[in-house]
Order: C-alpha cells, then sequence, then structure tokens
C-alpha cells in the first residue's frame, strides 16, 4: 500500500496526543529500529519523529505531521506577494476583535459595570485564541500537512542508504515547538544541516521551492541541481517549479540556517500565487501527481549520483 493509504483515513487527524500517538505506533511497525522519538519540553510536550540518522546525513527531508484545530477562514498565503498576505493578517486580526467589542459593548450597556465590561472582552479574546490553538480538530488535513508527512515517507522509503535523514515535527500548527525542540538538541544541525522541509504540498501546479542559507556562501549543491533540472523534471508531470530566495512562507525550516521550503501554489488570473483552503474543512485537495513529481525530482538527484540505484 502507498502512504497515502495507509494514511487516510485512519491517521488523517493527528491532533491529540491518542491520534499522534496512533500515527506513531502505525509508523514504528513499519520502520522498526530505523524510527525512533525524540521527546522535548517541559510545558509543551513534542514528539518529534525520527527516521535515520540526521547527524550523519547530507540532507534532511521533514515535515510536520501535526494538524490543527479546525477554523472558519482559511490561512491565505502568498508567499511572492508579501503585501497581500500582510493585509490578509490584518484583516483576520481585526475580525477577530469584533466579537470582544460586540460583547464588552452589550456588557456595558445592560450591566453598567466596569468589571464586567473588561472581563467580557478578555474572555472573548482568551476563547478565541483557544479556539484557534486548541479547538476542535480540523477533520480533513489532506494538504496541511498529510502531504507533506507523505512525501517524506515515500522518500524515506527510497532513499534508505544513510545519505538522507527524514524528520516529522510535532507542533508546528502552534508556535514550531516541535522544530524549536530539534534544534536545541540538534544545535550543530541548525548551523550546519540542510533542510528540505514540506509542508502543503498537494494543492497548486506551481511549486515554490523557497531557499536560504548564510550570505556570501556559494550556492548550496541541492539549490543547483534544483536551478538546473527542477523545470526539466517537473514539467513531465505539468508543475511548474519557482525558485525563489525571496519570498515568506512561514514554517519549520525557518529554525534552520540551510534549507529549501518546498509548497504547492496555485495562480490566479493575475499572476498572483496563492494557497487557500488549509485550516478548514475545505482542505480536501491531494493531488497524487505533486507527490509522484517532488519523489522523482530528488530522488532524481540521488539516482544521477548513485546510477546503480
Amino acid at each position: 500500500m502507498s502512504w497515502k493509504e495507509l494514511i487516510f483515513p485512519e491517521f488523517e487527524v493527528r491532533k491529540t496526543k491518542a491520534q499522534k500517538s496512533a500515527f506513531i505506533g502505525m509508523l514504528k511497525s513499519h520502520f522498526g529500529d530505523r524510527m525512533r522519538l525524540e521527546e522535548e519540553g517541559s510545558i509543551i510536550k513534542s514528539r518529534n519523529i525520527i527516521i535515520g540518522d540526521p547527524e550523519k546525513a547530507e540532507i534532511i527531508f521533514t515535515a510536520h505531521y501535526d494538524t490543527c484545530a479546525r477554523l472558519p477562514f482559511p490561512n491565505f498565503i502568498t508567499p511572492k506577494n508579501t503585501a497581500v498576505y500582510i493585509l490578509y493578517q490584518l484583516l483576520i486580526t481585526a475580525a477577530l476583535f469584533i466579537p470582544p467589542l460586540l460583547l464588552s459593548t452589550a456588557a456595558a450597556l445592560f450591566s453598567d459595570s466596569l468589571i464586567l465590561t473588561e472581563a467580557a472582552m478578555i474572555l472573548t479574546l482568551i476563547a478565541e485564541v483557544w479556539l484557534i490553538m486548541a479547538g476542535p480538530a480540523n477533520r480533513h488535513t489532506a494538504n496541511d500537512n498529510t502531504s507533506g508527512v507523505v512525501t517524506v515517507l515515500t522518500l524515506s522509503d527510497v532513499l534508505d542508504d544513510g545519505r538522507a535523514a527524514f524528520v516529522l515535527f510535532d507542533n508546528e500548527e502552534i508556535g514550531l515547538f516541535g522544530s524549536s525542540a530539534f534544534v536545541k538538541r540538534h544545535d550543530n544541525l541548525r548551523k550546519n544541516g540542510f533542510i528540505i522541509n514540506f509542508d502543503c504540498v498537494s494543492d497548486g501546479d506551481n511549486f515554490l521551492f523557497y531557499y536560504r542559507q548564510p550570505k556570501k556562501a556559494e550556492k548550496h549543491e541541492i539549490i543547483r541541481f534544483l536551478e538546473d533540472n527542477a523545470g526539466r523534471i517537473l514539467c513531465e508531470y505539468g508543475k511548474t517549479p519557482v525558485i525563489t530566495s525571496h519570498a515568506l512562507y512561514p514554517s519549520d525550516q525557518a529554525l534552520f540556517k540551510n534549507w529549501v521550503a518546498v509548497a504547492s501554489l496555485k495562480k490566479s488570473k493575475t499572476g498572483i500565487l496563492y494557497m487557500d483552503k488549509i485550516h478548514t474543512d475545505r482542505d480536501t485537495s491531494f493531488d497524487d501527481g505533486n507527490i509522484t513529481s517532488l519523489v522523482r525530482l530528488f530522488t532524481g538527484r540521488y539516482e544521477a549520483e548513485n546510477p546503480e540505484k
């Protein structure tokens, strides 16, 4: 069975401790001793899933496996249009203040009590934050981030000679706690490792390859490979690469120094690259061709260096 078939639908939601434990147990039965858990954190404990040896690997493929709460509005992202992204975030923030203002106004009108008015506003804000962080689980997580998980696990079955390692981070959705715990334990990898992070890669025919590495350093071999080969390989699947060091895409890679963040995007009629639907019940789009093309791209590099493979 493919990883998609193994995960959908039984392990699609991975928000509670029990749901994550069931998912971890399924992976353990597949990988055995090749997999281990790293548990870190005091107030918020994260369980990162490690496949292979990151300390010895040339490349670390990553994705977050936790899933988010269901929200009434999508997390709309435009990585190449920072102004649009910031404007949308400001609008969402403004909208969040409407219920507290309404309730506090009602409390002021009907109670004539400053204490009740302030309490109404504060408690409503706390309730909204709780719903965003720990509210009812989103039932559909195809793009965010079951797609990234499937990609990493598929690569882990192919690239198994020790040159690559694979990490599934916990608690990305509530603040990058899993990847923070990982870099705390593996400071050398934070500084010197090379991370390829897949986050939302199954909805859209345009692949963002957003990279960062230290200034004045020679481009990493992976970035050069992508620039030389991504267009040729991905076009076979009807996909288009966007390789850039100038974008805005918040995910686990941000805590490392050397990385490529990978995401799939749609394109509007005006040419704006965007992502929608995630964090809502509409997150159901899973283009198998996206995962196949990404696996083909990165194994293509591997096969070029290892003809016998």
